[in-house]
């Protein structure tokens, strides 16, 4: 299709992201024009995520939503690609007429192909600049694909295959390519960080990898997300919480402290395992916050495995966390364990956990009012109007952030302001008279 006008919705997670802007610059090296409007385009792309009930739920919706497009234009053509078109395209294809193209997850050359005006041109993904859909300062750099943890309750490794690091300077590269564009801070995301390099036979690549872009001038911040407790070691530890660049940022999905339930998830940690980690973190990393996520209502959690998590919640006292009610997922070992817990048991779990987390977050960001902090300042806020930033120890989009009052400065720039005010999970800060 000559001078195909292009529309995209990327859902999911932000490794999710990272594909699909790879997608983008593809398509626009193939004579493909972006537009913002799905009624401008000529092709409406969606990139589905397949992970969980509620996302596969949103990105049927999505689909459904975007079909509409052909009722009053039948000449669009719709697109589908992602977690879920890899994991159910025959279904999506019976139940869904409207859609023109389906793809999965490693298909970017058939992508090209169909919806590529000029398929001659097709940039490698490892060397050529993406196209950003992040702010101009920061973004994602995914350092490795797939997965080969066995959680039982995850179908992640069946969908994206196995853990496949990229090469350690092809990864510098691209690090060295988005500093010269103005990047400021990368986020490191794979399914597992901290597995980085293994199959490479590279011991402790993660480590290596870090101390590589450190030297990478101009980039400012280096952030980690998704690192697996069982492989941070102290030298890793140290690197993420002592270096001048590397954030002292922890995330770390734990999901759990009861043994018996780590087990049926086939995690390798228990909560003797756990605690003795996060202690080691907090002794050689002291500034550093620490981010987990965790499940509850997981098959055959009982209230004595959730008073462990909810224990363990009170005592560590995370600085961020996230926790979400077990969702059953087709093709998981989890599905098939006896002893379901009820939905609205481990909802109100959830509710437990988030409540009692609110309070420690609330005296977290109330700790440090009259502090004077350096932040990285973010895109102003269109709608209410506010600039906002971030501190070293606040991830973007998940974690709370300082709203500057009074305060102007361009997205991208690290200043010196003072905490004047906070609520549970924000801070509000002014350039210090």
């Amino acid at each position: 299709m000559a001078n195909s006008k292009l529309y995209m919705v990327s859902l999911g997670c932000p490794k999710n992201r990272v594909d699909s802007e790879e997608t983008l610059t593809a398509l626009t090296a193939g004579g493909v024009t972006l537009v913002t409007e799905e009624t401008d385009a000529d092709i409406v792309l969606v990139n589905t995520c397949g992970f969980v009930t509620d996302a596969k739920a949103e990105s049927i919706d999505t689909i459904l939503e975007l079909a509409e497009i052909k009722k009053t234009r039948p000449s669009t053509k719709l697109a589908v690609m992602g977690c879920l078109s890899e994991r159910y395209r025959d279904d999506l294809i019976k139940q869904i007429p409207e859609i023109d193209h389906i793809f999965g997850v490693a298909e970017l050359d058939d992508i090209v192909a169909k919806l590529a005006p000029d398929k001659t041109t097709h940039p490698d993904p490892d060397h050529s600049p993406r196209i950003l859909t992040t702010a101009r300062h920061w973004t994602y750099l995914k350092i490795a694909e797939g997965c080969s943890n066995t959680c039982s309750f995850c179908v992640i490794p069946k969908i994206r295959g196995p853990y496949i690091s990229r090469p350690m300077n092809t990864i510098v590269a691209e690090a060295e390519s988005l500093a010269e564009r103005g990047v400021k801070e990368i986020i490191l995301v794979a399914q597992d960080t901290s597995l980085y390099g293994a199959d490479l036979k590279i011991k402790q690549g993660l480590t290596k990898l870090l101390h590589k872009l450190e030297k990478v001038n101009g980039m400012e911040w280096i952030r980690v997300l998704y690192l697996y407790p069982a492989l941070l070691d102290n030298d890793l530890i140290k690197t993420i919480g002592q270096s001048e660049k590397v954030v002292p940022y922890f995330d770390i999905p734990l999901q759990h402290a009861s043994d018996f339930v780590l087990k049926r998830m086939k995690r390798p940690e228990t909560e003797s395992s756990i605690r003795r980690l996060l202690s080691t973190i907090r002794e050689l990393a002291p500034t550093a916050a620490i981010r987990t996520s965790l499940i509850t209502g997981f098959p055959g959690e009982t209230d004595d495995d959730f008073d462990k998590l909810h224990r363990l919640v009170k005592e560590v006292k995370f600085d961020h966390m996230g926790v979400f009610a077990y969702s059953p997922e087709e093709d998981t070992t989890a599905v098939g364990l006896p002893d379901q817990v009820d939905e609205a048991v481990a909802n109100e779990r959830l509710r437990i956990l988030m409540e009692t987390q609110n309070g420690i977050s609330a005296k977290i960001t109330a700790a440090k009012i009259g502090q004077a902090v350096t932040v990285m300042v973010d895109d102003a806020d269109p709608v209410e109007m506010i600039l906002p930033a971030r501190l070293k120890t606040q991830a973007p989009g998940i974690d709370g952030c300082v709203i500057l009052d009074e305060v102007e400065a361009e997205p991208g720039r690290i200043i010196t302001v003072k905490i004047t005010g906070a609520n549970d999970y924000d801070l509000i800060g002014k350039t210090d008279a």
